[in-house]
């Protein structure tokens, strides 16, 4: 019997949760059945106890979906090792009390254009026409290759998509920092930036780390950032993860394996 699970990071705060009972709520309605959540850390239950649970209840191959915008160490390596397969892998087969389980991993979103589709229309949501305005794509970081490829990949397609004076950078371990591009921007002359998290939910980074980057206050949307001498009105979207359109991603890598 076949199942399915969506791997989510997990935060401190609620709305990782959230948004991936969403998604699997949004699956249930599409028909999909057997779906289960597990998560890489903090939330629970976490991965590895979602598989032995799945087991126990019949589940003989899984198809594992990570709920991530980027691959980095949780996907190649943590989240692997939770699940008992090879790092760097797209699945294998794991014995849990006595029960062979095959299970599929797949990849995070990554280059898929959706994701700058649902930035360009939260950018146009919040431009004002009349100001000389820039795009600042952010992206969590990571210390192997994948978010910052991701991020340039998506900030790319933004301009392709009709928007000038696009930027990107990153909440921590890659270049640049948030702080350094909001004050090179600033200083450019544009009068309004639009900050766009290429995050899946609000967590610790966007609620406690970039607001102060970007001179704005917690629970604050809309506000100004001064460098120089040089004053620009800051607006910051939501993040991604609640949109509909990525059930339809996930259930396209289901597909493969139905």
């Amino acid at each position: 019997m076949k199942g399915i699970m969506i791997v989510g990071h997990g935060s401190r705060f609620n709305y990782n949760k959230w948004v991936m009972e969403r998604q699997k709520e949004r699956l249930e309605d599409m028909g999909f059945d057997n779906i289960y959540i597990g998560f890489n850390e903090t939330s629970i239950p976490l991965a590895g106890d979602t598989l032995n649970i799945m087991a126990a209840e019949g589940i003989d191959e899984v198809i594992a979906v990570p709920f991530f915008i980027a691959s980095g160490l949780h996907i190649t390596r943590d989240i692997p090792m939770k699940l008992g397969i090879p790092q760097n892998s797209d699945g294998g087969v794991v014995d849990i009390d006595g029960k062979s389980v095959r299970i599929h991993y797949k990849q995070p979103f990554g280059n898929d254009p959706l994701l700058s589709t649902i930035l360009s229309e939260r950018a146009r949501e919040l431009r004002d026409e009349s100001k000389k305005g820039g795009i600042l794509v952010i992206g969590h970081g990571s210390r192997l290759p994948y978010n910052k490829e991701t991020i340039q990949f998506q900030s790319k397609r933004l301009e392709e998509l009709g928007f000038s004076n696009v930027k990107y950078a990153f909440n921590e371990f890659d270049d640049p920092k948030i702080e350094n591009v909001m004050a090179e921007m600033t200083e450019s002359g544009l009068e309004e930036i639009i900050v766009l998290p290429l995050f899946i939910s609000m967590g610790a980074h966007l609620k406690n780390d970039v607001p102060g980057k970007i001179g704005l206050e917690d629970k604050i949307f809309n506000g100004t950032y001064t460098h120089s001498g040089k004053t620009v009105v800051v607006k910051y979207a939501l993040p991604i993860g609640e949109d509909p359109r990525l059930t339809e991603v996930i259930a396209g890598k289901i597909r493969e394996h139905v």
